[in-house]
């Protein structure tokens, strides 16, 4: 599965035969695919699956060109610039080689990988899990603890996204994915429009002042953490630069860095989906052969945590043999369970073999035991994990983790921690079986931690927790900003440091006035759920909820009372499966009077045509996906490409 190298050296006249033969099969891909988007008779859904076939047959025929073909595609048919195109390509093609060699085109696999990597080609699959059977029955009796009266705090942080290539004073306003970086020939023309601060960006990763003056705030805020979450992405959003020693190094540097700032404090660490190599992929255990190409990532983080004493050689061992997946006890009486959540990323193509199993990674199997353990040992846990399964998600992978939540709360899990989104969010998890969203039906929660970076134009966020010392239940969350997307050219003119303050507590803000809670009271998912309904009606309740979730940002989209903006955020503050998420933006989207075109890029994009109409539940067939009944007309293109894709050897 090695990459093409053009300055290849051939020793025989058979091995020059195959090469040309090689670049005849490069050429005809081209020629087949124009063929293919011209054809009136395919719909975009089959196109697509034709499209995959192609691509496996190439992938075994001639599997050092695909990178090369994956560059010209990327180029011709995506949003993304000439560089990107061609170092993604060089860094996923090798991957890409393998996934598309062992799709199972006969089953769903091909049509999860149009619905996902496509958007709008093929409907989303409604792949519905099977009923798990948990070890035993949930008790009858299942309640969470009493209060116990004592507090401790607990440190959470995220989405670090250090840019050792940060550059003060270059482009802000850039058309690179992120800025404030001398791209040398890629710069954008033209004199600089804003020029980059020396702490931050809204466009623009973690410049390394910035990240050494959040960890400067931490024991300002949190002098008597118990211990830390930081819930994943050390590395920068640039994945169409990084290299392995790039993601080792940046790992090696910024936990050196959390250890040198926290000292003593112990920090448990979820790896996020910026982490691995290439970004996005991690190829589940089950699948050795694959696994085997990210044990080097394992082996590297493991030693890492455990030569900084935050976890013991028995929990690195095993997060060297479960994806970086490890179960350890921050305090008596309390098990953390951290999962590496890019085994259900839907932009982590390993997801897209094996689609017709409901755990291929076997993640969830594992979870299930440890849950149960604990259960047994009258234990509470906390799951800690990059992100929620909740967008971007396969169905199957949320749905099956609300169920485990459902079936091991409120009794068991006292608290679910993620990052990713860069926001400060929460969601409600409710009991799937129930009839109704209500009071009752909502079983636990999601705490969302804000990010570091100030990347999407939000400001860089620390968070912590007040917790009961014995039931381990969230007593109050604190989040704690540094205004840099309105005052880092101030600071940096003045020659100031970032200014951090406290901008809420979760408690004080969203406590029912009509209803106080008790001092040592936690915050349930009941009460998540009461505050979500009193923004329903309290619009000031709901426009405080805006300004937090952006950490005071004011560049934050404005959500005007009775828009499609408010629906869908009401509506996803109690969205725990991707499920219910798409059907938050369906309504949202039929407020705004217009079905949502979903486009994969602003440009034309790969799969020229929609679907072109409602598909119905009888279309769908649960092992292949949708099925065309009788009598469905086929849709002629849209935008048909005329083009010929004329490829010269230079090119691959």
């Amino acid at each position: 599965m090695g990459q093409f190298n053009s300055k290849r050296q051939y020793t025989d006249n058979n091995d020059v035969a195959i090469h040309r033969e090689h670049l005849y099969l490069a050429s005809k891909v081209f020629s087949d695919l124009e063929d293919l988007l011209d054809s009136p008779e395919l719909d975009s859904c089959q196109m697509c699956q034709q499209g995959m076939r192609m691509a496996k047959t190439f992938s075994l025929k001639a599997p050092e060109m695909v990178p090369g073909v994956l560059r010209v595609l990327c180029a011709k048919y995506s949003f993304k610039r000439l560089d990107a195109c061609a170092g993604l390509m060089e860094r996923l093609g090798p991957q890409l080689v393998g996934i598309f060699s062992e799709m199972n085109l006969d089953g769903s696999d091909g049509y999860y990988a149009c619905a996902y990597s496509f958007p709008g080609s093929c409907p989303v699959p409604l792949h519905r899990p099977k009923p798990i059977e948990f070890p035993k029955p949930k008790p009858t009796n299942a309640q969470q603890p009493a209060p116990s009266g004592e507090t401790i705090q607990v440190l959470h942080f995220s989405d670090w996204h250090l840019d050792p290539l940060y550059k003060p004073g270059t482009e802000a306003k850039c058309s690179h994915n992120i800025c404030c970086r001398d791209y040398g020939r890629w710069n954008d023309p033209g004199p600089i429009k804003k020029p980059a601060s020396k702490w931050g960006d809204g466009k623009c990763d973690t410049p390394i002042a910035l990240g050494l003056s959040a960890l400067e705030a931490i024991p300002r805020f949190v002098p008597n953490a118990s211990f830390g979450l930081f819930t994943g992405d050390i590395a920068s959003h640039d994945s169409w630069m990084i290299t392995e020693k790039y993601i080792a190094d940046e790992e090696t540097r910024s936990y050196e860095l959390f250890k040198q700032y926290l000292q003593d404090l112990k920090l448990y660490v979820a790896m996020g989906n910026h982490d691995s190599y290439p970004s996005d992929q991690a190829p589940g255990r089950m699948r050795p052969n694959s696994y085997i190409t990210h044990k080097w990532l394992y082996d590297h983080v493991a030693g890492i945590w455990e030569k900084n004493n935050w976890i013991t050689s028995v929990e690195a061992e095993y997060a060297r043999s479960h994806n970086a997946m490890f179960m350890t006890r921050p305090m008596p009486g309390l098990k953390l369970i951290t999962l590496n959540t890019d085994l259900y990323y839907v932009r982590n193509f390993f997801t897209m073999l094996d689609t017709e199993q409901d755990d291929p990674s076997g993640m969830f199997h594992d979870l299930i035991l440890e849950l149960q353990d604990s259960e047994d040992r009258n234990e509470r846990v906390w799951i800690m994990g990059h992100m929620a399964p909740v967008t971007r998600t396969l169905p199957r992978s949320s749905l099956l983790f609300q169920k485990i939540v459902a079936r091991y709360s409120p009794h068991v899990i006292a608290g679910i921690f993620t990052g990713h989104y860069h926001q400060d969010k929460f969601i409600v998890v409710h009991d799937p079986d129930a009839a109704e969203q209500n009071e009752e039906s909502a079983v636990n929660v999601v705490y969302q931690g804000p990010s570091i970076t100030p990347l999407d134009r939000s400001n860089p966020a620390i968070r912590w927790y007040d917790i009961d010392a014995k039931t381990f239940s969230v007593l109050n969350t604190h989040t704690v900003i540094a205004d840099i997307i309105s005052e880092a050219a101030y600071w940096e003119a003045n020659d100031m440091n970032p200014e951090w303050k406290l901008e809420y507590s979760a408690r004080e803000t969203y406590s029912d006035p009509g209803a106080p809670l008790a001092p040592e009271e936690p915050l349930s998912p009941a009460f998540w759920h009461r505050a979500v309904e009193r923004m329903k009606d309290d619009r000031e309740l709901f426009e405080t909820y805006l300004q937090y979730e952006s950490k005071l940002s004011e560049e934050a989209r404005p959500c005007h009372k009775g828009s499609a903006c408010e629906t869908e955020a009401l509506c996803q503050m109690q969205a725990s499966t991707v499920v219910q998420h798409e059907g938050c933006t369906a309504e949202a989207e039929a407020l705004r009077g217009r079905k949502k075109k979903k486009r994969p890029n602003k440009k034309e994009p790969f799969m020229i045509t929609r679907a072109g109409r409602e598909v119905n539940v009888e279309d769908y067939d649960e092992q292949r996906g949708f099925v065309p009944g009788p009598g469905i007309e086929r849709r002629e293109l849209r935008s048909p490409v005329k083009r010929r894709l004329d490829i010269a050897k230079d090119d691959l």
